[in-house]
C-alpha cells in the first residue's frame, strides 16, 4: 500500500507538472506560495523596521514578481524537456516492477490555472469528462473577430438568460467556489470580470438546433469545432493586456517617428519642455548650458555691481563724472529685470524705461533750472547685459562647486579662503588648478570614495584614477621633498612676496618672506639624499632635476603667483607677427594680409579699436602664413624684479649656486605661465574683436530691417503700396522684359513679358513701350500700381531702368490717386532701384517653388522684389537660415555663422517688437505667423504652440489679450512679455468698438499692466466724474468715448506733474510710460521704423556690379577688355587717340589720348591691365589711364606702415633675400636674351599674363635647374599651362626639347609649338558643343538638358582644369545613366582620345561616336556594364 501511495503521489506531481506546462500563452502557472511567503515576510520585516507598507509599495511589489515570474517561465520552458509524460512513467513503473494503475474511465484530472495579471495561488478545479468538454465551451469562432471583446461587463441577468438558452451550458456552475481571503477575493472578481467580458461575446446560439439530436449535435462540433478552441489564444492574449496595460506608458512619438525629424518639426520632449516652462525661449537656448540659479540678496548684488563694471569698462568714455553712478544703478535694475523677472529685451525697452533713464536739474547761466533726461542704456546694451548675465552665472556655478569641493575636502588654506572675490573666470580656474595639484591625493581619495550622482546622493566607489600629479604627489612624500625645502622659501610664501611687491610697483626692498639659503651647495644636498634608501631617485642629476622641476611646479600652480602674470599681460602685453616661410611666398601686396605681414608691438587696444586687424591674424596664422605672438613689454626687467621677490641676499659662492638653482626654476614655471596665460589673453582679445564685430553686423543688418514699406502718395507711414516689379535677369540683346502687379494685399494680380528688348534697338524699344502702355491701360486699369521698381543681374539693368523713366515721362503714368480726395495733378509714378539681395535667394527658394510652380525664375526674382518693397522686414524673416549667406558687412565672414545668426536674431526681435504684430492674421497667414517667433518672451517652439492652441481653442480668433491667459494659451511670465506686442485691431467703422468682449486697448502698444493707468489718463482728458464712469462703461467705456471726442485731448494732460505724483505715492516711475500711453491713445500702432530707404547711386552701384570702393574706385587696378579703338592717322608715333573698355562687371569706361603712352598700340578685343581714375556711379563707367606713372601709383601699398608697429628690418631682409634668390635663378638662366623672358616665377608670370590675349606667352626660369626653361602660356582667363623645357644647348648648337619634341630656337618653340597649340585650343572653344565653366556646373547643364530631352544623348567638351591646354568630353546616353567622363590632349597636330589621334573637331567628334558604338556593343557581348568615368579617372569607362 505504502508503494501504490507512493506512485500515485508521484504521478499526480507528474500529472500537475504537465498541467502546468500545458499553458500555451506562456503564463505562469507555477505554484507561487513560497513567493508570497517570502513577500509576507518583506513585509513583516518592513513594518519591524517601522515602514508603513501601502499600496504604491504593493504596486512594487507586484512588479517585482511579475519579473520574477518571466524568470521562472524561462526556467520553466528549459524544464519542459525534462518534464515526465504519462506514457513514460508508466513505462518507469513497470521497469521498476510496480504494478500500472489502469486509467478510470470518466476521472476528474487536477488542473492548474494560469493566475489574472500578479496571482501566483494555486486554484484547483475539477473538470468534466472528456466526452462531455465540449459543452463547456462559451465562445464561438467568430469572437475572435468580434468588435465587442474589450466592453465593459453586461448585468448578470442577461447572462443568465443566455446560459438557459444554450443547451450546452449545463455544467457551467459545476465548480463549488470556496471562501477566500480579501487578496484572493479581489484577484478572483477581476478574473471574474474577464470571464463574464468573454461570455459576454457572440456565441453560438445552439437554440436554434433544437431539432437536432444531441448526438448529431455533438457530432457536428466535433467536425468542424464551435469556436472555443481558439479561447486560449484569446485569454493570453487578455493576460497579456492585463499584465503590461498598467506599467506600458503612452507610446511616445520617438516610438513612431525618426528623431531628425521631430527635431526638425520641433517636437522632441526637450522641444516640448521649452514650451511648457514660463521662461522666454531665448533665455531657455542662452541658458542651456547652465544649472542656471535665481540669484538673492547679496549675491544677486554682487552680479549687479560685476555687470555694471564691466559694461562701464566698455563705456567709460560716455558715462564718466556725475552720471557713473546713475549708469550703474541702471544697470543694476536691468540685471534684475532680467535674472530674477525673467524681461526680455522688448519688453524692459518698451515697459520699463524709466529705470533706463536719468534726470538731471541744470542751472542755467539766468538762472532758471533746466531738467536734462540722459539715456543711460539702449537695446544693444539690454543683449550686451543678457550676456554678461549668462557669464556670471556660469562664473557662480563654477564658484560653487569649487566652494563644495573645498568644503568636503575641509580645506584650511589661505589661498582658497576667499572664493567669493574672484570675478574672472580664469581666477576660479587658477585656484581649482591649485587644489588639484596641492591636495592631490586628498581629492583623488573623495573621488574613489564618493561619486555624486544628479540627485545630489552620494554613491561609493572603488575604482582608481589615475592622477596626472601622481609623479609630485611621490616626491611631496618622499626624503627628497626635503630638497625642495632647501630653497628656503615656499611657493606660497614666494607668491605673497610678489603680490605685496607688486601692490607697491617692485619699488620697495623689503619683503614680506626671506630667502635662506642651505648649508650645502644644491648638488652636494641631493647626492646626499640621494644616498638614502627611501630615495625616489638614485641618480643624482635626475633628482636634482626632479626637484628643480617640483618646484616650478609649485610657483605655475599659486594663484598669487598667476594673477601677478594675468595682470602683468593685461596692462603690457604686445602683439607681433612672425611670417612663414609659406607667408613670405602668399601674402603679396595685393593680399587681405599685407597690412599685417610684419604688424609688430600692436596693443590690445589697437586691436580692440580696429577689430578685424586681429580676426584677420587669427585667420592668417589657421592657414599657416603667420605666428601670432602674445608677449609683455621690458620682459626682462619684468622677470629680474619677480626673482628679486625669490632669491636670497646672501653673499656666499653657496648663495649663488642657491640662487641660480632658484632663477632655473622661477625660468621652468614662467615658461609655461606665459604659455599659458598668453593663450588666454589671445582668446579673450578674440572673443572681445569678434563681438565688436558682431554689433557692427547687427547694426548694418538694423539699418536694413528698419524701414517702413514703401509709402504710396498720399497715404500714411506704414501702409503697403501696390508694385510693378519689372526686370530683364541678365540684360542681353535676346532676353525679355518680365514684371508682376503685386497687390498691396501681397497677392500677384497681374503678370507682364515682352519679348522686345528695349535696349536692342529703336524698333523694339517703340514696340516695347507699346506693349507696357497697352498693359497699363488694360490690366491696370483697376489695379494701378504706385511704384515701379526695377532692378536686374548686372548693369545693363540701368539702361531697362532709363527707358521705364522715359516711358512714364512721355506717357504721363501718374501716381494711383483713386482713394484720394480733391487730388488735381497728381505727380508721376515712382520708378526706383529695388535691393534684390533677398529676391535672388527667393527665385531659387523652395517656397518660391511652391508658390509659383509653372513660372520661370524670372517671374520668382519679380515677386521677390515687390515684396521687399512692400515689406523689407518680413522678406528678410522669410529667408530663414539662407539669411546668413548674404553680406552685412565686410569682415563678417571672420566671424563665427553661429554668432552672426545670434545678432541676426536680436535685430529681428527689436524691430519686430517694435511694429508689434497682428496675431488673427499671423494665425490665418503663415507667411505672416513667421514673425511670431520673435515676439518678446516667444521664440519658435512657443509661437508654434500658442499659434496651434488658438486654432484648437479659440476657432482661430483671439478675442483679446485677456484670453492668452483665460484661455491657457499663455503662462503668466510669457503673457507678460509678450502681451503688448500682439495687436488685435478692431473695425472702427462698425459696432465692435462698442462690444464689451473687445478691449479696445488690445489694438494699443499700452501693457494690460498699465490698462487702468490708460483709462485714469482718459477720464481725466475727458474730464469725467466717478459717478459717470459706470454709465460710460455702459456705453463702450472711456476709451470709447475718448475715441468719439478726439483722442487729442489727452494732449492736455501735464504728465510730468502726474508722474511726479505716481512717483511720491506710489513708489512707481511712469514718465516714459505716461508718454507712450499718450501717443498710443492718439494714434495707436503708430509706424516707429525708418522711412522706406531708396538706394543711393553708391549702393546701386554695387548691387549690381558687385564692385566696392576697395576694389573699384580710385588708383584700383582692374582688368579690362578694348571694345573700340580710335585710331590716330596724322601721328605715326602715338598711334592711338582714344580707347573704350569695359570690365568683366560690363562697367564702361573711357581712356583719353593723354592717358594712352604713345608707342602703345591696342586692338579690339585685347584684354589689358587699367588704373581707375575716376568713377561714375550714376551712369555706371569710369575714366582710366595706362601710364606707367599711374600703375606706379596703383601698386603702391594702400595702407600707412605706421613707426614703431611695423618691422621694417624684418621687410627689408626679406625683400633682399626676395632679389638674392630671383638674382640666382637668372645666373641659372644662363643670360637667355630673348624678349618674352622674364625672371618670374609661376605667379608672376601668371598675373603679367593676366590681362593679355590668349595664346601669349612668358619665358621663366625653371626651379629644376639651369638645363631647363618654362614656358607659360595663356590658355584662357585664368587658365595658365607652364610647359618645362629642356634646354640641350651647347655653344652655337641649340636644342630645345617639349613633349618629346626637338626645337632649334626660342622662335620656333613658341610659333611651331605654342601657338600650333593655341590654334586647336581655339578651335575647340568655337566649337557648338563647347561649353566654359567649372566642370560641376557643365555637369549641371548636361544633367538639365538630358533631363529636359530625356530621350536623347547628349555630349559636351570643356576645359580641364586640372590640365591646362587639354579638355575633358563629358556624356550621357540618356536621362538615366551617369555622366561619363573622358579625357582630351591637345597637341601640335590636333587631338588625342583614348590614344587615338584626330586632327580636327569634326574628325573627333566623329571617332568619339564610333569609339562609343564600338565599346558599348562589345560590352553587350560580354555582358558587362561599362564603368563610368570619373574626374580625376580619365580615359576609364
Amino acid at each position: 500500500m505504502a508503494r501504490e501511495e507512493e506512485e500515485r503521489e508521484i504521478r499526480d506531481d507528474v500529472s500537475d507538472n504537465e498541467n502546468d506546462n500545458s499553458s500555451e500563452d506562456g503564463d505562469d502557472v507555477l505554484d507561487s506560495s513560497e513567493e508570497e511567503d517570502d513577500d509576507d515576510e518583506e513585509a513583516i520585516q518592513k513594518v519591524r523596521e517601522g515602514f508603513i507598507v501601502d499600496d504604491d509599495e504593493d504596486d512594487e511589489i507586484q512588479t517585482k514578481r511579475k519579473k520574477k515570474h518571466k524568470k521562472r517561465k524561462r526556467d520553466r520552458v528549459r524544464a519542459d524537456d525534462d518534464a515526465l509524460d504519462e506514457d513514460d512513467l508508466e513505462l518507469l513503473l513497470e521497469n521498476s516492477g510496480a504494478k500500472p494503475r489502469a486509467a478510470v474511465p470518466g476521472q476528474f484530472k487536477r488542473l492548474k490555472r494560469a493566475a489574472v495579471e500578479d496571482e501566483e495561488q494555486e486554484q484547483e478545479e475539477s473538470v468534466e469528462p472528456d466526452n462531455e468538454i465540449s459543452s463547456r465551451r462559451t465562445g464561438g469562432l467568430r469572437d475572435i473577430f468580434s468588435d465587442e471583446e474589450g466592453r465593459e461587463e453586461e448585468e448578470e441577468g442577461e447572462i443568465e438568460d443566455r446560459r438557459q438558452n444554450n443547451i450546452l451550458d449545463e455544467f457551467e456552475d459545476f465548480i463549488e467556489e470556496d471562501e477566500l481571503s480579501d487578496d484572493e477575493q479581489s484577484r478572483r472578481e477581476r478574473q471574474s470580470q474577464r470571464d463574464r467580458a468573454r461570455v459576454s461575446r457572440p456565441r453560438i446560439d445552439t437554440s436554434k438546433l433544437s431539432s437536432v439530436d444531441r448526438e448529431s449535435l455533438q457530432q457536428l462540433f466535433e467536425v468542424f469545432g464551435n469556436g472555443s478552441e481558439y479561447d486560449w489564444a484569446l485569454a493570453a492574449q487578455e493576460d497579456d493586456d492585463e499584465r503590461t496595460g498598467e506599467a506600458m506608458e503612452p507610446t511616445s512619438l520617438d516610438e513612431v517617428f525618426e528623431h531628425s525629424e521631430l527635431k526638425e518639426r520641433m517636437l522632441t520632449e526637450e522641444d516640448n519642455l521649452i514650451r511648457i516652462i514660463d521662461i522666454p525661449e531665448r533665455f531657455q537656448k542662452y541658458r542651456a548650458n547652465l544649472n542656471y540659479i535665481n540669484l538673492e540678496g547679496e549675491e544677486l548684488d554682487r552680479e549687479k555691481v560685476w555687470v555694471a563694471n564691466i559694461l562701464f569698462s566698455e563705456k567709460s568714455t560716455e558715462f564718466s563724472g556725475p552720471l557713473e553712478q546713475p549708469f550703474k544703478e541702471a544697470v543694476g535694475n536691468v540685471v534684475e529685470f532680467i535674472s530674477k523677472n525673467n524681461y526680455e529685451v522688448p519688453f524692459i525697452w518698451s515697459h520699463r524705461r524709466d529705470f533706463l533713464l536719468y534726470s538731471q536739474q541744470i542751472e542755467t547761466l539766468d538762472g532758471k533750472v533746466e531738467t536734462r533726461v540722459h539715456k543711460l542704456l539702449f537695446e544693444d546694451d539690454l543683449w550686451r547685459i543678457i550676456h554678461l548675465d549668462v557669464e556670471y552665472h556660469s562664473l557662480y556655478e563654477k564658484r560653487l562647486n569649487i566652494e563644495k569641493l573645498i568644503e568636503e575636502l575641509n580645506l584650511d588654506d589661505d589661498l582658497v579662503r576667499d572664493m567669493k572675490s574672484l570675478e574672472t573666470m580664469v581666477g576660479v580656474q587658477d585656484i581649482f588648478d591649485y587644489i588639484q595639484f596641492t591636495y592631490s591625493r586628498e581629492v583623488r581619495e573623495l573621488s574613489r570614495n564618493q561619486e555624486t550622482l544628479p540627485d545630489g546622493t552620494i554613491q561609493s566607489r572603488t575604482t582608481k584614477k589615475h592622477s596626472k600629479y601622481s609623479l609630485f604627489e611621490r616626491i611631496k612624500s618622499n626624503v627628497l621633498y626635503d630638497a625642495v625645502k632647501a630653497f628656503g622659501i615656499s611657493a606660497k610664501e614666494f607668491g605673497e612676496n610678489v603680490q605685496d611687491q607688486s601692490s607697491k610697483h617692485f619699488l620697495v626692498q623689503y619683503r614680506i618672506h626671506a630667502t635662506d639659503d642651505a648649508q650645502d651647495a644644491p648638488g652636494v644636498l641631493v647626492e646626499t639624499i640621494c644616498q638614502d634608501d627611501d630615495a625616489l631617485f638614485k641618480d643624482s642629476t635626475t633628482a636634482r632635476d626632479a626637484v628643480c622641476r617640483t618646484f616650478a611646479e609649485e610657483i605655475f600652480h599659486n594663484p598669487k603667483i598667476r594673477q601677478e602674470v594675468r595682470q602683468t599681460y593685461k596692462s603690457f602685453a604686445t602683439i607681433n607677427v612672425a611670417v612663414t616661410d609659406k607667408g613670405k611666398i602668399t601674402i603679396d601686396r595685393h593680399s587681405s594680409y599685407a597690412d599685417i605681414k610684419y604688424a609688430i608691438n600692436r596693443s590690445p587696444a589697437d586691436l580692440v579699436n580696429q577689430p578685424d586687424i586681429l580676426l584677420r591674424m587669427l585667420e592668417a596664422e589657421a592657414a599657416g602664413l603667420l605666428v601670432i605672438q602674445v608677449d609683455t613689454k621690458d620682459y626682462d626687467n619684468w622677470f629680474q624684479s619677480i626673482f628679486n621677490c625669490l632669491k636670497s641676499d646672501g653673499t656666499s659662492e653657496i648663495s649663488d649656486l642657491w640662487n641660480t638653482e632658484r632663477e632655473y626654476a622661477l625660468s621652468l614655471a614662467f615658461k609655461k605661465l606665459n604659455a599659458m596665460v598668453s593663450a588666454n589673453a589671445k582668446e579673450d582679445l578674440r572673443r572681445e574683436c569678434e563681438r565688436l564685430v558682431a554689433s557692427e553686423v547687427r547694426k548694418r543688418f538694423l539699418g536694413k530691417i528698419d524701414q517702413a514699406p514703401f509709402t504710396p502718395y498720399g497715404f500714411d507711414k506704414g501702409t503697403k503700396p501696390n508694385v510693378l516689379a519689372l526686370s530683364f535677369g541678365k540684360g542681353d540683346f535676346d532676353s525679355a522684359v518680365v514684371g508682376v502687379l503685386l497687390k498691396e494685399n501681397g497677392k500677384v494680380d497681374q503678370y507682364f513679358k515682352s519679348e522686345n528688348n528695349p535696349t536692342r534697338d529703336r524698333e523694339n524699344n517703340e514696340l516695347f513701350c507699346g506693349q507696357l502702355k497697352e498693359f497699363f491701360d488694360k490690366n491696370l486699369e483697376y489695379s494701378k500700381p504706385d511704384v515701379i521698381v526695377i532692378s536686374g543681374y548686372n548693369a545693363n539693368s540701368k539702361r531697362l531702368f532709363d527707358v521705364i523713366e522715359t516711358f512714364v515721362e512721355e506717357f504721363r503714368i501718374t501716381v494711383n490717386v483713386e482713394d484720394l480726395p480733391d487730388v488735381s495733378n497728381p505727380p508721376l509714378i515712382n520708378v526706383i532701384w529695388g535691393q534684390d539681395e533677398t529676391a535672388r535667394l527667393y527665385q531659387n527658394s523652395e517656397k518660391a517653388a511652391h508658390e509659383f510652380a509653372d513660372k520661370p525664375s524670372l517671374i520668382k526674382y519679380c515677386v521677390g522684389l515687390a515684396r521687399y518693397i512692400q515689406n523689407p522686414l518680413l522678406e528678410y524673416v522669410s529667408l530663414g537660415d539662407d539669411v546668413l549667406s548674404l553680406t552685412f558687412y565686410e569682415y563678417q565672414k571672420l566671424i563665427p555663422k553661429d554668432l552672426v545668426k545670434e545678432v541676426l536674431e536680436s535685430a529681428f526681435v527689436d524691430i519686430i517688437n517694435t511694429v508689434g504684430v497682428e496675431i488673427n492674421e499671423a494665425v490665418r497667414d503663415p507667411h505672416v505667423a513667421q514673425l511670431v517667433q520673435y515676439i518678446s518672451g516667444l521664440g519658435p517652439r512657443k509661437a508654434s504652440g500658442l499659434i496651434r492652441n488658438i486654432n484648437t481653442k479659440l476657432g482661430s480668433t483671439l478675442t483679446n489679450r485677456s484670453e492668452l491667459i483665460e484661455a491657457e494659451l499663455s503662462t503668466a511670465n510669457i503673457f507678460i512679455n509678450c502681451a503688448s506686442f500682439l495687436n488685435i485691431p478692431f473695425d472702427e467703422s462698425s459696432n465692435a468698438a462698442r462690444d464689451p468682449a473687445i478691449e479696445l486697448l488690445d489694438a494699443t502698444r499700452i501693457h494690460p499692466e498699465d490698462y487702468e493707468l490708460a483709462k485714469k489718463m482718459a477720464s481725466d482728458a475727458l474730464d469725467i466724474d466717478e459717478e459717470d464712469i459706470p454709465e460710460i462703461d455702459n456705453n463702450g467705456g472711456i476709451i470709447y468715448q475718448l475715441m468719439q471726442e478726439g483722442a487729442n485731448k489727452v494732449d492736455e494732460l501735464n504728465l510730468i506733474a502726474y508722474g511726479q505724483e505716481l512717483e511720491t505715492k506710489y513708489g512707481k516711475r511712469k514718465y516714459a510710460t505716461l508718454q507712450m500711453i499718450k501717443e498710443e491713445l492718439v494714434n495707436n500702432y503708430e509706424e516707429l521704423r525708418h522711412a522706406f530707404h531708396i538706394l543711393e547711386k553708391l549702393e546701386v552701384f554695387q548691387m549690381l556690379t558687385g564692385e566696392t570702393p576697395q576694389t573699384f574706385g580710385k588708383n584700383a587696378l582692374v582688368p579690362v577688355t578694348v571694345t573700340k579703338v580710335g585710331k590716330n592717322l596724322r601721328d605715326q608715333v602715338a598711334s592711338i587717340r582714344w580707347a573704350k573698355v569695359i570690365t568683366t562687371s560690363l562697367i564702361q569706361a573711357n581712356i583719353e589720348e593723354n592717358k594712352i603712352p604713345r608707342d602703345l598700340n591696342l586692338d579690339q578685343g585685347q584684354i589689358i591691365q587699367a588704373v581707375v581714375l575716376e568713377v561714375l556711379y550714376d551712369s555706371f563707367s569710369a575714366t582710366m589711364s595706362l601710364l606707367e606713372e599711374d600703375f606706379r601709383r596703383a601698386s603702391a601699398g594702400k595702407f600707412r606702415k605706421e613707426e614703431g608697429k611695423w618691422d621694417f628690418q624684418a621687410e627689408s631682409e626679406d625683400l633682399k633675400k626676395e632679389r638674392a634668390k630671383e638674382r640666382a635663378l637668372r645666373a641659372k638662366s644662363r643670360g637667355i636674351t630673348h624678349k618674352l623672358y622674364h625672371d618670374f616665377n609661376y605667379h608672376q608670370a601668371e598675373e603679367f599674363l593676366a590681362p593679355q590675349r590668349i595664346g601669349d606667352c612668358v619665358i621663366r626660369p625653371s626651379s629644376k635647374g639651369s638645363q631647363y626653361l618654362t614656358i607659360t602660356w595663356k590658355v584662357a582667363n585664368n587658365l595658365f599651362q607652364h610647359l618645362l623645357v629642356k634646354d640641350s644647348s651647347h655653344g652655337r648648337y641649340k636644342a630645345y626639347y617639349v613633349d618629346n619634341k626637338k626645337y632649334e630656337d626660342l622662335d620656333q618653340l613658341i610659333v611651331q609649338h605654342i601657338q600650333a597649340i593655341a590654334r586647336k585650343v581655339e578651335e575647340m572653344t568655337r566649337h557648338p558643343k563647347f561649353r566654359e565653366g567649372t566642370l560641376s556646373e557643365v555637369n549641371e547643364w548636361l544633367e538639365s538638358y538630358t533631363k529636359a530631352n530625356p530621350k536623347n544623348s547628349a555630349y559636351v567638351f570643356c576645359y580641364d582644369h586640372k590640365t591646362p591646354g587639354s579638355f575633358l568630353l563629358l556624356f550621357k546616353v540618356n536621362a538615366n545613366s551617369p555622366v561619363i567622363t573622358w579625357h582630351v590632349k591637345t597637341d601640335v597636330e590636333g587631338y588625342s582620345l583614348k590614344g587615338f589621334p584626330y586632327s580636327n573637331m569634326l574628325r573627333l567628334c566623329n571617332g568619339f561616336k564610333q569609339m562609343y558604338k564600338s565599346e558599348a556593343q562589345k560590352s553587350i557581348s560580354q555582358n558587362s556594364r561599362p564603368q563610368v568615368g570619373a574626374y580625376g579617372g580619365y580615359g576609364a569607362y
